[in-house]
Order: C-alpha cells, then sequence, then structure tokens
C-alpha cells in the first residue's frame, strides 16, 4: 500500500504531462466562437461541480470542508492558477498562435524553480540550472517554427500569466498538504471569478449562441473533462506531493504532447527540428530531476 502511495503524485505528474499537452489546440480551437474569459470560467466551474458532485457522491465519508485559513490559501491559488494565469492564456490565443503561445507558456518552469529558490532561500544546483537552459532551447525548436508575428500586448500577457501560474504552483508546493477538495474548490472559485471578469471585460455582449461552432464545443468539452476535471486534479495533487523542480518539468514536456498530437492528428510535418527539440526537452527533465536528487541528498547530509 505504501509503495502504490507513493507511486500516485508521479502517476498524477505523467497524467497532466499527457492531458495539458493537448489543452493549447483545445484552448485555440474554443476561443475561436467562444469568448476567453467566459468560456475559462464555465469550464472550470461546471468542471468543479460535477468533481465536487462526484465527491459529495462516491465518498464513504463526506470529506470536511476546508477551514477558513484553507479556504483563503485556495481562492488565492485560484486567482494565481485559473483567473490570471489560464485566463490570459485563453485571452491571448484568440490573437497568437498555439504553437507561440506553447513556447511563452514554457517559461513557467523556470519562474516555478526560480521562486522555490528564493522561497526556501537555496541556489538550485548547476544540474538543475542546465536542465532548464537545455529545456528552453528545446521548446524553443519545437515551436520555432510556428512562433508567427505575435502580438506584443499578448505575448506579454502570456508571459504575465505564465509567472502567475508559478508563483500560484509555488505558493500551492508550500503548503505541504492536499484537503480532498482542494481541486473542486479551486476550479469553482476560479471559474466563478473569471466569469465576472468576463462580464466586467463586456464579454457578455459578445455570445452569440448561434454563432457558436461545433468544434469550439467539442474543445470546450476537452478542456472541461480532461484539461480541468482529471489534468487540474491530478495537479492539484502531484504539486503539493512532489518536489516544485520534478514539478515543474511538466512545462516541457506539453508542448512535445502538443507537437506529437498536431503531427497525428492535423498531419503536422515532424521535422529535424522536432525531433532535435524533443530530444532536448527529455534532457532538460533528466537533469531537473537529478538536480533535484542532488539537493535533496544535500539536505539529508547537512541535516
Amino acid at each position: 500500500m505504501t509503495h502504490r502511495t507513493n507511486a500516485l503524485p508521479w502517476i498524477a505528474l505523467v497524467a497532466v504531462y499527457f492531458l495539458w499537452g493537448s489543452t493549447y489546440l483545445g484552448i485555440r480551437v474554443a476561443v475561436a466562437t467562444i469568448p476567453p474569459y467566459l468560456m475559462t470560467g464555465v469550464r472550470y466551474a461546471v468542471a468543479g461541480l460535477l468533481l465536487l458532485a462526484l465527491q459529495w457522491t462516491f465518498s464513504k465519508e463526506k470529506p470536511a470542508m476546508p477551514t477558513p485559513a484553507q479556504l483563503r490559501r485556495i481562492a488565492v491559488i485560484a486567482v494565481l492558477l485559473l483567473v490570471v494565469g489560464n485566463g490570459l492564456l485563453c485571452l491571448a490565443e484568440t490573437r497568437v498562435e498555439s504553437g507561440t503561445a506553447a513556447l511563452l507558456i514554457a517559461s513557467s518552469p523556470i519562474f516555478m524553480v526560480l521562486l522555490d529558490a528564493v522561497r526556501v532561500r537555496k541556489v538550485p544546483t548547476p544540474v538543475a540550472i542546465a536542465g532548464i537552459v537545455v529545456g528552453s532551447f528545446g521548446v524553443a525548436a519545437l515551436v520555432g517554427k510556428s512562433t508567427g508575428h505575435a502580438d506584443a500586448l499578448m505575448a506579454a500577457l502570456i508571459l504575465f500569466s505564465s509567472f502567475s501560474w508559478a508563483a500560484g504552483s509555488v505558493y500551492a508546493g508550500s503548503e505541504g498538504e492536499h484537503h480532498p477538495l482542494t481541486a473542486s474548490l479551486e476550479m469553482l472559485i476560479g471559474g466563478t471569478l473569471s466569469i465576472l471578469v468576463g462580464i466586467l471585460i463586456g464579454e457578455l455582449g459578445h455570445v452569440r449562441l448561434d454563432a457558436i461552432a461545433p468544434a469550439s464545443l467539442w474543445g470546450m468539452l476537452w478542456l472541461i473533462v480532461g484539461g480541468a476535471m482529471v489534468g487540474y486534479s491530478a495537479f492539484a495533487y502531484t504539486v503539493r506531493m512532489l518536489p516544485t523542480p520534478t514539478v515543474a518539468t511538466y512545462g516541457y514536456v506539453n508542448p512535445v504532447v502538443a507537437v506529437i498530437l498536431g503531427a497525428l492528428l492535423l498531419h503536422e510535418p515532424v521535422t529535424w527540428r522536432i525531433v532535435a527539440g524533443g530530444a532536448a526537452v527529455v534532457v532538460s527533465v533528466a537533469l531537473i530531476l537529478l538536480g533535484n536528487r542532488q539537493m535533496s541528498e544535500e539536505a539529508v547530509a547537512s541535516g
């Protein structure tokens, strides 16, 4: 049972690797005919309600509600991750190609490792730093062919969303515990606030039900089930169970998955750039994991 429990965070991390690799395409398709913040809000509000209902229905023991202190942390994390982090990404993808978004969002592992280093007041190991550098070059190679001419403001919004997501992840990781209702409540709170943001910026006036394309609805459905209910739940669990540098590797693997899906589903060509970039990403993950292990061993030795 202990071995199985120890394996669960890694299984969740692998799920984040693959499920979130598909969300760039899902977002791009969904926001084509659905206003971005309303799409984000409805996506997470529905996912949070469904997940909460499933937990409440099938749990042998009804989970206790979080304490006021826990609810405050959940609300802060929901704002950083979902309202700012994912909301700005969806807004930017109305004008920025998904490949460009993937490249810019790949900066989140760098922010995560650096912010975590500030939190614990310890410089990352040279091996982990090398992993960050190699991974950055790898992601750049993977999506460099599709960067296009991104709007400067939208690109800045994506970078800010990446920083916000990293800050929320590090803050969640510092919690050291995982309440059973964390993911569902974060999505419910984040979704509700995102809907309010959408209304405040005037998106409600741009909703035309008859103009929403079926592809956008399918994209949103996948974002609700695969990206939010399963993927976000897995992330909310693993970010509290595994070291931040380890969790941060998802940001380098997601673009690899996105490229593979593009080749399989959209018949995009697989070039030498993609092969070289994918290899660099795999190496970067190994280096960051190795660097994190070295830091853990040094901490044990010094303690």
